[in-house]
């Protein structure tokens, strides 16, 4: 590569909450970072994504901006983040899961919360973080055309107001979705299967929220009767709306607004006024490409997988590739990554992101005319009968897809060269359930050490040495970190007993993404060894 190769370190094609989460997570590690996107920087977007879950908000309260996206979050407090299944707007309710997209409290077990917010606070709150990283510039109105790589760095060329650009690079992601030229161009297909197709249409309604007052406004309504098709409602703010249909009927055109209408009032139960209109079609995929990585160049999001919504995981596993990725890509550019960490990234990110598509998938073979049974609306014991069984359905069938902690915290780098293993075995991986483990490759059991104060805050940027023994020797392992250049923090809370009872070694080490990537009760005999297997310079068996 030319001298344009200094010119930024990473380079990211795609500005969607993915290509933000990496460049975010880049760019507070003082890496210099180019992000290329076709709309404007105010321009958010209204996709179907509403929900960062917990973990991801984990990583927002690491980037500084938890508590921000709060306050983005234009849907009024008189909606409750609540999850119901109804009959229709204004009649019988079959199930509602309290707090599905907000816990009430905070939980023992995370340092945050889910935040249910439409798309458009989402966007909002990464671009406003990145628009204050000095490490990062945002291009606007621009779009990736092409790159190419050697063993060197990368060159890409975009455009931005009809001149193509080259910028050079050390390293390129594309985040720029499932359509991606740049995703065909090093032959990495998407592969898997279509569930079936879905309508969403996002629209205004100023009366809409009156149909609730003999139910619950909440965040989304499911809808379940002989009308219906699987219809959801979700409020927006503002008096917008958001109406699916999923899967989609296959004698409606999904893009004649007044047949679709028509659809929802059937459904909803009653008429109201609409404007402001704006409609789209999109599939429920299961599909992955069979790597994340092809030289210096890495995918994340959409454009390495694309999972079913029933679960709300997908941008939410591209906020996880941002965090696994970030970090080892930071690492090769100081100096102290080795020459096995970048593939690393697949062989973690692969099975974690299959295990999650799976459950999703799952999800969706339980959904809409699966569910609804003759005569469920009739005031009669017989119609109370039919919905109290649809109750037992719901709960037994669908409760993993809004109490997934296992899918949120519980997935781990268990097999991964860059986690040295000490024969434990983790609790069983289950989409639903979560048990917190110190076991290496789990992410590290969560405290809360006061009233706002997270174990998490605690931790640092680089990797932490959690010390449960005043005892304990760490010098070895600080010597060792230092003669590589890894970054070491030791955090010492041998006074706590809280801690230590979550960890079940005296010495437990800490990746930056809050993944445990060792433990023991003494420092090894070759403390240089561990350092090297965990920063991918050496191979771990």
């Amino acid at each position: 590569m030319d001298s344009k190769a200094s010119e930024y370190q990473v380079i990211v094609a795609g500005a969607g909450p993915c290509g933000m989460a990496v460049a975010i997570e880049l760019g507070l590690r003082g890496i210099r970072t180019l992000i290329c996107e076709p709309r404007a920087f105010t321009d958010y977007g209204i996709a179907k994504v509403n929900l960062v879950n917990g973990r991801s908000m984990e990583h927002f309260r690491r980037w500084g901006i938890a508590d921000r996206h709060r306050a983005n979050d234009p849907v009024p407090s008189e909606v409750a983040r609540d999850l119901v299944f109804s009959t229709r707007a204004n009649g019988k309710i079959l199930f509602k899961a309290e707090g599905a997209y907000e816990w009430r409290e905070r939980m023992p077990i995370a340092s945050e919360t889910p935040e249910w917010a439409p798309f458009e606070a989402i966007e909002k709150t990464l671009r406003d973080r990145i628009g204050e990283l000095d490490t990062v510039t945002f291009i606007e109105h621009s779009k990736v055309i092409d790159f190419t790589q050697n063993g060197d760095g990368v060159e890409v060329v975009y455009e931005k107001d009809g001149e193509r650009i080259t910028a050079g690079g050390d390293y390129f992601i594309i985040a720029n979705g499932p359509h991606s030229p740049q995703r065909r161009k090093i032959n990495l297909r998407l592969e898997g299967g279509t569930l079936f197709d879905n309508i969403s249409w996002r629209f205004h309604a100023p009366e809409l929220k009156s149909l609730f007052k003999d139910t619950h406004l909440c965040s989304m309504t499911f809808f379940l009767n002989e009308d219906a098709y699987g219809d959801i409602l979700v409020p927006y703010g503002n008096d917008y709306w958001g109406y699916y249909v999923s899967p989609m009927p296959e004698d409606i055109d999904p893009m004649d607004w007044s047949k679709v209408r028509e659809m929802m009032f059937r459904s909803v139960g009653q008429r109201f006024e609409t404007s402001d209109e704006r409609g789209w079609v999109w599939g429920s995929h299961a599909r992955m490409t069979r790597s994340f990585h092809f030289g210096r160049a890495f995918l994340i999001g959409d454009a390495a997988h694309l999972t079913p919504p029933f679960g709300g995981f997908g941008m939410n596993m591209g906020v996880g590739d941002a965090a696994d990725l970030g970090w080892k890509l930071a690492a090769m550019l100081e100096g102290w990554g080795g020459p096995n960490l970048m593939e690393s990234y697949t062989l973690e990110r692969y099975p974690v992101c299959k295990f999650i598509i799976e459950g999703s998938a799952h999800n969706n073979t339980v959904w809409g005319k699966a569910i609804v049974r003759p005569h469920m609306e009739e005031d009669s014991e017989r119609g109370e009968q039919i919905r109290e069984d649809i109750r037992k359905f719901i709960v037994e069938e669908k409760t993993q897809q809004f109490r997934s902690h296992g899918a949120q915290f519980g997935y781990r780098y268990a097999g991964s060269p860059i986690v040295m293993g000490d024969g434990a075995e983790p609790p069983p991986m289950t989409y639903g359930d979560y048990v917190p483990s110190s076991v290496p490759g789990c992410r590290a059991p969560h405290v809360w050490l006061g009233k706002d104060d997270s174990l998490y805050d605690h931790f640092g940027w680089g990797f932490c040495l959690l010390k449960l023994d005043a005892r304990a020797d760490t010098a070895p392992l600080e010597s060792a970190a230092a003669a590589a250049g890894l970054p070491l923090k030791i955090l010492d809370l041998s006074d706590r007993p809280d801690v230590v009872e979550q960890y079940d070694r005296k010495l437990t080490l800490i990746r930056p993404d809050q993944h445990v990537a060792w433990r023991g009760d003494e420092a090894p005999d070759d403390c240089a060894y561990l350092v090297d297997v965990v920063r991918g310079a050496a191979s771990y068996v």
